[in-house]
């Protein structure tokens, strides 16, 4: 509310940035998924199959390092059965705790004939530009700390995403 704000700071003038936007297309699982990793997995290579010929890569949002590095694995051995005339899979992991130079692998460009699939944490939701990203596929879930009053602790729980995070993500 940007009326709210240059009002506030004695009608201070306000100005408009616009960003890059591009058209993007939605699409929804038609009931819950239970398994929302091996969903987001079947996804990708649903996308691949169906859309191997075309350029652009893919970006899946999951919830931690654990999902990430198990969905690294899946996607890896099953892009071994894939038909040869489509692009390889080219699978990056991109999280916190990654070292910045295997982070820094993420936003390289790929070699011809490679498709590059990032699993993410949130930390690509906000500050990171991924250029060649045309498929997000996003879990609709983070991991988020929750503290409990009768025991004391904080734990980190996977909860559904706002519609915000899933605006941002997309």
């Amino acid at each position: 509310d940007a009326e709210a704000f240059s009002t506030f700071w004695d009608n201070a003038p306000m100005g408009y940035v616009a960003g890059r936007q591009f058209p993007v297309s939605i699409y929804y699982s038609v009931e819950p998924q239970m398994d929302y990793v091996d969903a987001a997995i079947t996804t990708v290579l649903q996308v691949h199959l169906q859309e191997g010929t075309l350029q652009g890569d893919m970006l899946v949002f999951l919830t931690g390092q654990d999902e990430i590095d198990d969905a690294q694995k899946v996607l890896e051995d099953r892009a071994k059965s894939l038909p040869p005339e489509l692009p390889k899979l080219r699978v990056l992991p991109l999280y916190a705790a990654l070292p910045p130079d295997k982070q820094m692998l993420a936003f390289a460009p790929p070699e011809p004939g490679v498709r590059k699939v990032i699993l993410s944490t949130n930390i690509a939701e906000t500050s990171v530009t991924i250029n060649g990203i045309r498929y997000v596929i996003d879990s609709g879930m983070v991991k988020s700390r929750e503290y409990n009053p009768s025991t004391g602790l904080d734990s980190l729980r996977s909860i559904v995403i706002s519609k915000a995070q899933a605006r941002q993500r997309a």
